[in-house]
C-alpha cells in the first residue's frame, strides 16, 4: 500500500494549481512528489517537538536552527539590490521595464516581513513565539544552530546572494516561499494544541504568541509565490533567459533536502538534551 501524501505536499500542491501556466510548476510538482520522503520526516520533526512539553534547552536548539531556515526577507531584499544592479547596466539587450516589473514582483513578497504596510515586522513575532518555548531569549545565540542549520543558511546566502547566475537566486525563493505555504499550513493546528496543553496562557495571548505562523497561513505565501513566479517570468523575458534551460527539479530538489537535513538532525539531537 502506498504511504500517503505528506501534508505539507497536499498544502503545496494547492498552491502551485493556483498558477498553472507558468513553466516551473510541473517541476515543482514533481520535486516535492519526488522528495515526499523528504517532507515525511520535516512533518514528523513537528510532531514530535509538539506533541509535549519541551525543556527550554530543547527549545532553544529548535527554534534557532528552525529561524534559520525561515526568515527570508534579508535574501529576497538582497536579491533586489542585485536586480537594481543590472537596471544600471548599460549594455544592450535588457529589457529594462521588465526588470523592473521583476523587482516590483521581487519586493511585494517582502513587504508583509519588513512591515512595510505598517504591520508588526515579522521576526519580533517570530521572537514572541520562541520566548513562550524557551523561556527568554537565549535562543537567539549561534551555539543553539545545529551545523545543517548553518548549512542551510549558507546554501540559501549562496543561491541568493552570491552566485553569480541570478536565476538561481529566484528560482530559490519561488520553492521558498511556496514550501513556506505548506509548512505553516501543517504546523498551525499541531502549535495550538500545545500551547493549549502545556502552557497556562489565555487564549488571546496563545493567539498572539503564534501570530508569526497564523499570518503566513490563508492566501498569505500563495500570493507570495505568485510575485515570486511572476519576479522570474519578468526576469526571464528581460534577461532573455529559458528557464526549461536549468534542471528546475533538481534545484528545487535540493531546497526540500536542505531543510529536511535540519528537522531531521533536530529528531535526533532533542531526545539527548536536558
Amino acid at each position: 500500500m502506498e504511504s500517503p501524501e505528506p501534508r505539507i505536499g497536499a498544502h503545496v500542491r494547492s498552491a502551485l494549481n493556483s498558477v498553472p501556466h507558468s513553466p516551473l510548476i510541473d517541476p515543482l510538482r514533481r520535486a516535492f512528489e519526488a522528495h515526499s520522503g523528504a517532507l515525511a520526516d520535516i512533518e514528523n520533526s513537528f510532531r514530535n517537538f509538539t506533541s509535549h512539553a519541551q525543556t527550554a534547552e530543547r527549545a532553544r536548539y529548535f527554534f534557532h536552527s528552525w529561524s534559520l531556515t525561515n526568515h527570508s526577507a534579508m535574501c529576497v531584499s538582497g536579491i533586489g539590490n542585485r536586480i537594481t544592479l543590472r537596471l544600471l547596466d548599460e549594455r544592450n539587450g535588457i529589457d529594462k521595464p521588465r526588470l523592473t516589473s521583476a523587482l516590483l514582483a521581487l519586493h511585494r513578497i517582502s513587504d508583509e516581513d519588513l512591515g512595510a504596510l505598517g504591520g508588526t515586522l515579522h521576526a519580533d513575532l517570530f521572537y514572541e513565539m520562541a520566548g513562550l518555548f524557551c523561556d527568554g531569549d537565549a535562543w537567539l545565540s549561534r551555539g543553539f544552530a545545529v551545523d545543517s542549520a548553518r548549512a542551510f543558511k549558507e546554501y540559501k546566502n549562496r543561491s541568493g546572494l552570491r552566485h553569480p547566475d541570478l536565476m538561481y537566486a529566484l528560482l530559490s525563493t519561488t520553492v521558498h516561499e511556496v514550501y513556506t505555504h505548506g509548512e505553516v499550513e501543517f504546523i498551525l493546528p499541531l502549535f495550538k494544541d500545545c500551547v493549549a496543553q502545556h502552557f497556562d496562557i489565555d487564549e488571546k495571548q496563545a493567539r498572539r504568541r503564534l501570530a508569526w505562523i497564523s499570518i503566513h497561513c490563508g492566501p498569505t505565501e500563495p500570493e507570495h509565490f505568485r510575485h515570486a513566479v511572476e519576479a522570474v517570468e519578468h526576469y526571464c523575458a528581460a534577461m532573455h533567459v529559458d528557464p526549461l534551460a536549468y534542471d528546475l527539479e533538481a534545484l528545487f530538489g535540493e531546497y526540500i533536502e536542505n531543510k529536511a537535513a535540519v528537522m531531521r538532525d533536530l529528531s535526533r539531537l532533542l531526545p539527548t538534551l536536558n
